[in-house]
């Protein structure tokens, strides 16, 4: 009964395995873009598609590229929000309810700096905060391009690899 319900899921993956790189890409995107990535666990999917698309026979590459863009876009988006908004960003929700989320993410900006920006996109809840606040405090441009692309993709790869491994090494 359950190798019927696995071939199932194989088979229905395999149908759409064309929508694997749009998915990721919404996926990186949302994870990565303040607010969208409170609703939105994609660290934790990201692990059961690298599984489900290998072993339906999707390619690792195209996935990882799509979903490192994705994250790049939308560190890119919230970046860009934070050199808007600026001293704003503090009254904004959550960071207004979520005070903390604030002050850590300020604190990685200002002590690491690029540093900070990378090591962020491994830091669970403050992953979106780090370069909105970053923006806020007037990182430039130039630097959080060199840093913020890289962290993404080693941030997806890290998260999608471990599940196409693990069907490479069942199979």
């Amino acid at each position: 009964m359950a190798d019927s319900y696995t071939n199932q899921a194989l088979n229905l993956v395999r149908e759409h395995i064309a929508l694997a790189e749009p998915i990721v890409f919404a996926l990186g995107f949302a994870e990565s873009t303040v607010f969208l990535s409170l609703l939105v666990p994609s660290s934790a999917l990201f692990l059961g598609i690298g599984g489900i698309h290998g072993a339906a026979g999707g390619s690792f590459w195209s996935v990882w590229l799509a979903a490192s863009a994705g994250a790049a876009i939308g560190d890119i988006l919230t970046f860009a929000l934070g050199r808007y908004f600026k001293q704003d960003i503090g009254g904004l929700w959550p960071l207004r309810t979520r005070p903390q989320w604030y002050v850590l993410s300020r604190y990685y900006v200002k002590r690491y700096g690029m540093l900070g920006v990378f090591a962020s996109k491994f830091g669970g809840m403050i992953r979106p905060f780090v370069p909105l606040v970053a923006g806020a405090m007037g990182m430039r441009w130039g630097r959080f391009l060199m840093v913020s692309p890289l962290s993404c993709l080693i941030w997806a790869g890290t998260f999608l690899a471990p599940g196409y491994a693990l069907t490479a090494a069942f199979s």
